[in-house]
């Protein structure tokens, strides 16, 4: 095993996307600038590689090579490549590497385990929600089934025909996964830097909820949302929704699940205004270090006050930065524009 098998966020100057894949490469990139990104390490595509084998990667490019001749998506190819994965044992080396990586973070740290296709969060393919992310994970034997479930994820029907519609080659595809302590969640939510409503670029956009930010992708809650002015820095529209439940860390201790949230908290806005101050600066510095408008997550933990928001992803808005400024007609929203790279050739509702 090398070195390049597992590579701290915070030393990977010079790394892209072909190892620690889109997600890992931007949170990089994002800690390179400065700005406040959760410590931890990505488990690489090299390490992904030489876990799989040369002998087993050979016969899931040739089982999906195959599958991809059909035009309807169809999960018995994936589901026997998952299972080919699943079985995968981790060698000595990559397995105690992964757990003196984790073993840096704390004593059985509760930690995210984010997938990072290689393809992924470029200019030209999100690939958003297509992959597994697994909140709130501690031990290292449950996060290496998770690590390992991240691989397998790459095969879902629904991402293999993503890369078919996409026109990507669905061999050849690598996975790295990105290991980070979890951020104690108050609240969390979506950015752009721009407004999807319209694509005035003199706006950032914020939607958020309380607890984790997996409601917004599943549509379970209807969110706050904000919109900032990047040269006055006034907040010039607010919306606070109804928010009734939200996603929180198991009693178990181990996952997610679903509360209600203190009835008179459901109209309370999600996000104090010094916070809103702190992702209008962040995503300003993101948008000109990328030098694209971009659309990310973030995470605000316990506690009110700048120092508490957290960047946990970025990636290139690829629908408003394609096209010109479109009249706005009350309906756009964060998660809309972001939720519609999942279909190659959609767009935001208008």
């Amino acid at each position: 095993m090398t070195e390049s098998h597992i590579v701290w966020i915070d030393r990977a100057t010079g790394a892209g996307s072909d190892l620690l894949g889109g997600k890992g490469a931007s949170l990089a990139r994002l800690t390179e600038a400065g700005l406040r990104v959760p410590p931890g390490f990505v488990v690489t595509t090299a390490a992904f590689r030489a876990a799989v084998g040369p002998a087993l990667l050979a016969e899931i490019d040739s089982l999906v090579a195959a599958g991809s001749e059909d035009a309807e998506p169809d999960d018995g190819v994936g589901a026997r490549v998952r299972e080919l994965i699943g079985s995968v044992p981790f060698e000595d080396e990559l397995a105690e590497a992964i757990g003196d990586g984790y073993g840096a973070l704390g004593d059985r740290a509760p930690v995210a385990v984010r997938s990072s296709s290689a393809a992924e969060d470029s200019a030209d393919h999100s690939f958003a929600g297509e992959h597994d992310t697994h909140l709130w994970v501690s031990g290292t034997a449950e996060l290496l089934d998770r690590i390992r479930d991240c691989w397998a994820s790459l095969f879902t029907a629904r991402a293999m025909d993503y890369r078919r519609k996409a026109g990507l080659s669905g061999a050849g595809a690598s996975m790295a996964v990105v290991v980070q302590l979890m951020v104690p969640a108050r609240a969390a939510g979506v950015f752009m830097t721009l407004n999807p409503e319209n694509g005035d670029r003199s706006k950032v956009a914020c939607e958020s909820v309380w607890g984790l930010g997996e409601p917004l992708v599943s549509g379970t809650v209807t969110p706050d949302r904000f919109y900032l002015d990047k040269v006055t820095g006034e907040v010039t529209s607010r919306d606070l929704a109804a928010k009734e439940t939200k996603v929180v860390r198991a009693a178990s201790g181990q996952g997610i699940e679903t509360v209600a949230v203190a009835e008179d908290q459901q109209r309370s806005p999600s996000l104090a205004e010094e916070e809103l101050a702190e992702l209008l600066r962040m995503a300003t510095l993101v948008e000109r270090h990328f030098g694209c408008p971009q659309d990310g997550e973030f995470a605000v933990g316990e506690g009110e006050g700048a120092g508490n928001v957290f960047l946990v992803q970025s990636r290139p808005e690829t629908v408003w930065s394609r096209t010109g400024p479109r009249r706005a007609t009350g309906d756009g929203s964060v998660i809309d524009s972001i939720l519609s790279h999942l279909v190659p050739g959609t767009s935001p509702r208008t």
